[in-house]
């Protein structure tokens, strides 16, 4: 192997060398090691409520179709058939079904991934129908929201991968479980995912401008190491710093949904992310948004944003869906030039990446860790 992909090449307290965000066998690898192995955000479970419910999704380089069986399980298939790979639904399918037929020669499998029915055979004729069930990833749950794992291998659980890094009785306040999704936006962008995930993890480019809309309810200071830290001493560490007074993430800092979610306040906020594929939930005291970020291939990268408001909520009475989406799609456009733009200069055949800040990217910092370590496992 180059020495260039080992991972003491991966120096701590700076991003990747160049060819970590261009070479091919490093994405590969990347996919082996992070994509397959990271519990990824696909959903919640308002979208698949009975049996039989179903989406399909985008997760990275991937498309899924997550459901919920005849028996009740969530399963998340990926979307092909095991006869000669045809696409079974198209992108952002959604609807209820008893099973799924390929569109090119008609096999068809129940919803719990089961190959039933063959053209022109039987079971057991030219082969055991119950070799040829769907591809399946593994699905779990965490306060309503939907993860899967992609790879084969298995790992730590999703709750023993949560559970650290989530204040739940916080959680709970805003009744997680009873949400619905109101929108969903996703945002291709022509940058390799790591440069994108620096910019998410860090708030030093937030300032002198970089983002107007999302300073105006956003006390970013505080995502500042040393910021953060005064925060606690005070009592007021929360998971989205929200500005005094303000109600809510929105222009305004009014609230852009009448229904309260559970029993949260005026300036509550909560969540939990994972990282280094940057993908979680962010509450507010009248809706919630979740953040996913994967890989399409080495030079592009998928972001999917979804909002969602209490389960009862009505549009257009309760909320105004493009008072709800504001801030965040507007932060999601800048932050997609500032990706494309960044990694337009990387390509220069001189570009070495430089020291990153310990207290304005203390979020990079973190992210980098957990990619070292999973590119070291064996």
């Amino acid at each position: 192997m180059d020495s260039n992909l080992k991972p003491d090449a991966m120096q701590s307290g700076r991003a990747m060398p160049r060819e970590y965000y261009f070479s091919p066998e490093i994405f590969e690898r990347e996919m082996q090691r992070i994509v397959h192995r990271q519990w990824l955000l696909v959903g919640h479970v308002s979208s698949i409520q009975a049996p039989g419910d179903y989406f399909v999704k985008q997760v990275g380089p991937e498309s899924l179709i997550v459901t919920r069986d005849r028996d009740g399980k969530p399963r998340a298939f990926f979307n092909m058939c095991r006869h000669r790979g045809y696409r079974l639904l198209d992108a952002d399918a959604r609807g209820c079904t008893q099973g799924f037929v390929c569109p090119y020669h008609r096999w068809s499998y129940d919803n719990r991934g089961k190959l039933v029915r063959v053209p022109g055979t039987t079971d057991g004729r030219d082969f055991a129908f119950a070799d040829w069930s769907l591809e399946e990833a593994e699905i779990d749950v965490w306060h309503g929201f939907l993860y899967a794992r992609l790879g084969r291998e298995g790992g730590p659980s999703l709750a023993e991968t949560l559970a650290p890094m989530t204040d739940s009785p916080r959680i709970e306040r805003f009744a997680p479980e009873r949400l619905k999704l109101a929108h969903r936006e996703t945002y291709v962008i022509d940058a390799n995912w790591k440069a994108m995930m620096e910019n998410d993890l860090e708030c030093y480019h937030c300032g002198h401008g970089g983002h107007p809309s999302l300073a105006v309810a956003c006390d970013f200071r505080s995502f500042f190491a040393d910021h953060a830290a005064e925060r606690a001493a005070r009592g007021e560490e929360g998971h989205f710093p929200l500005r005094g007074g303000m109600k809510t993430f929105s222009m305004d800092g009014e609230r852009v949904c009448t229904l309260p979610l559970g029993e949260a306040r005026d300036g509550d906020s909560a969540g939990f992310l994972l990282w280094p594929l940057f993908n979680g939930p962010v509450f507010f005291v009248d809706h919630a948004v979740s953040l996913e970020l994967t890989p399409l291939s080495v030079g592009q990268s998928h972001f999917v944003c979804e909002w969602y408001v209490h389960e009862d909520a009505v549009e257009g009475v309760d909320y105004d869906r493009q008072r709800l989406v504001e801030v965040f799609h507007v932060t999601n456009t800048e932050d997609k030039a500032f990706g494309e733009r960044n990694y337009a200069g990387m390509r220069s055949s001189r570009f070495s990446p430089g020291p990153l800040h310990p207290r304005r990217e203390d979020g990079v910092i973190a992210g980098y860790e957990a990619y070292r370590a999973m590119m070291a496992e064996d």
